[in-house]
């Protein structure tokens, strides 16, 4: 994953008091150390990924993610 931008710059706090509520859950979630640890495990390289669905169902249920639709894979 990589590095948020900076959230004491002048530009990115401007952009940040625009967001509504998702956006900024969304943008404080991404620079916690430790989601970003379970993102980087579950996202690595293609060997080292889980086979099975249940580690990205426990990493969702543990940060309180859900996911209405189907979407492609971003890893």
């Amino acid at each position: 994953m990589a590095e948020p931008p900076d959230w004491r710059s002048q530009s990115t706090e401007d952009a940040l008091n625009r967001l509504e509520r998702q956006g900024f859950a969304w943008e404080f979630l991404r620079r916690n150390p430790d989601y970003r640890r379970d993102y980087d495990r579950l996202c690595g390289p293609p060997a080292h990924r889980p086979r099975d669905l249940q580690p990205y169902r426990s990493v969702a249920l543990h940060w309180g993610l859900r996911f209405p639709v189907r979407s492609r894979s971003t890893c």
